[in-house]
């Protein structure tokens, strides 16, 4: 009985770290977006803070990031 609930915790527990990896890798690949493209956008922060090289790279990182998540996310799941 006992080893039944902890195979049930540990299912719950490989559960929610896929959907947190999922939730992660969406919000990097989100920013990673925003960084990358705010300079085509006519936004008040980009009249205090111009885009420059830094925003792009960051932007790439972010990209990067948020994919090698959704991976891992996906790699979890087999």
């Amino acid at each position: 009985m006992f080893q039944e609930y902890e195979k049930q915790k540990q299912a719950h527990r490989s559960q929610l770290k896929k959907v947190r990896e999922y939730t992660m890798g969406g919000l990097f690949l989100l920013a990673g977006v925003f960084f990358l493209l705010r300079s085509q956008f006519s936004w008040e922060i980009n009249l205090q803070f111009p885009p420059d090289l830094t925003d792009r790279i960051f932007g790439v990182v972010c990209l990067l990031y948020g994919v090698w998540r959704l991976y891992r996310g996906t790699k979890a799941n087999q």
